[in-house]
């Protein structure tokens, strides 16, 4: 679970630490800054429970527990590594990897972000004991990992009789419930849509809807088997964990010799060719099927831990725009272009803080005026713009601060996501001022 190069510890320590950095900034704000706009800062971004959710989540969470099952050659060790984003699990193309029930942790340094444990193939499972039958192991093994959901993995390109395995997890899953007094969550994966036809697609924004087609049958095939059985399952979903990995100078590797690689090595395969399909949507339905909340909050470190940033970023934005709007319907033209361009800073600060970069309101503010144009120029020149508006309630009392509030919100929204693109998607400066422009030239369409 690489994350763009920043550690999982360290991000998550930026964000626990937001609160002090959002007050902080806020209480060293210059006295220009009217008092009750202070107080509204705090109120709105320390009193927001959507925001107080999302950061207290970073605390209570632990490694989600994921148990795989399924047939062999179904590509449980890919999805694996295909929801980690890594290379972690042992993955051949010729034959069985997993000949027990193997447990495989992903990494991000020393923390544990999820464990994924791995049976044997249910067809070809044998007793290892002469006094236990292949099926009490498995149920034993599933008890003693105490997974927060099960995945019952299926293929998609070729329509296996499963109804023993549907009936066995069916099986499985009343064992558990008794034996644990509560549900086992079952989420049904249909694995290898990049094998159906036409199989020249493997990219799935390239898939055409005739693939589609074929992929949604199978879908409803295996969803068939398992209502006539009658196992209850939270949700079925069809993915690629399809993955081609490549050294750091990237030349292509085969599965079949990173494994001969030494370990530190191996922790440097990165992802050559990325074939993956319906991977986010298995990560949300796994999220809603796991009833244990610091399992769930752990998913969302692991697997979606920039998205979280990002839904942090989306909130703040919504936030500052809002107070901007309202700052700005002072009736007095200019009176609030300081504070205005200060409130704009702060947002870009905290955006930036997210990311792990520490930048005053200074380099703020000047990120800010860059974005407004050439230079202060161009930036002063469109707040007069907007400050402009005022004086139009010489002639219509209201009317005037009502436009103003409108430009004023959309433009910090403008500059908020600008910020989100250069400090958290890492786009380059101009790349990040050519989507402020845009955006605000649509909104103000």
């Amino acid at each position: 679970m690489k994350d763009d190069g920043i550690k999982i510890e360290q991000r998550l320590q930026n964000m626990k630490n937001f609160y002090v950095k959002a007050a902080d900034l806020i209480d060293k704000l210059p006295d220009a800054v009217p008092e009750k706009t202070r107080v509204l800062l705090k109120d709105a971004i320390l009193g927001d429970n959507e925001l107080r959710k999302l950061i207290d989540g970073l605390d209570a969470h632990r490694p989600p527990r994921i148990f795989l099952i399924g047939r062999t050659g179904v590509g449980k060790s890919s999805l694996i590594n295909a929801l980690c984003g890594t290379y972690v699990a042992s993955v051949n193309d010729t034959h069985s990897c997993t000949k027990s029930a193997n447990v495989y942790k992903c990494m991000d340094g020393d923390r544990v972000l999820m464990e994924i444990c791995d049976t044997r193939g249910i067809a070809e499972s044998q007793s290892l004991d002469s006094t236990i039958s292949a099926e009490d192991q498995l149920i034993n093994q599933i008890n003693e990992f105490s997974p927060d959901v099960a995945i019952l993995m299926l293929n998609c390109a070729h329509r296996d009789d499963v109804d023993a395995d549907v009936r066995f997890l069916k099986t499985l899953a009343r064992s558990y419930a008794e034996i644990n007094n509560i549900r086992l969550p079952i989420v049904v994966v249909i694995n290898k849509c990049d094998e159906m036809n036409p199989t020249r697609f493997k990219l799935a924004m390239e898939y055409p809807q005739s693939k589609i087609a074929k992929i949604e049958e199978v879908v409803q095939y295996y969803k068939g088997i398992i209502i006539r059985n009658g196992l209850k399952i939270d949700n079925i979903i069809a993915v690629s964990s399809l993955i081609d990995w490549c050294l750091p100078d990237g030349t292509p590797i085969g599965v079949e010799e990173i494994d001969k690689l030494p370990l530190h090595d191996i922790k440097d395969i990165q992802i050559g060719f990325d074939g993956r399909y319906h991977i986010e949507e298995l990560l949300d339905l796994l999220e809603d099927a796991i009833q244990d909340f610091e399992a769930q909050m752990g998913l969302r470190m692991a697997a979606r831990l920039t998205e979280v940033v990002h839904r942090v970023a989306k909130h703040l934005i919504k936030i500052f725009a809002g107070i901007a709007g309202i700052v700005a319907v002072t009736p007095i033209p200019f009176s609030d272009i300081y504070v205005l361009l200060l409130l704009q800073a702060v947002l870009v600060s905290l955006i930036a803080s997210l990311s792990g970069r520490k930048i005053s309101i200074e380099t703020a503010l000047e990120f800010v005026i860059s974005m407004g144009g050439i230079g202060l120029a161009g930036s002063v020149f469109r707040i007069i713009a907007q400050q402009g508006t005022k004086l139009i309630n010489l002639i219509w009392p209201g009317a005037g601060s009502a436009v103003s509030s409108g430009v004023a919100f959309l433009g910090t929204s403008a500059i908020g996501n600008a910020a989100t693109a250069y400090f958290i998607d890492d786009l380059g400066f101009e790349e990040a001022k050519k989507k402020f422009e845009e955006e605000h030239a649509k909104k103000k369409a």
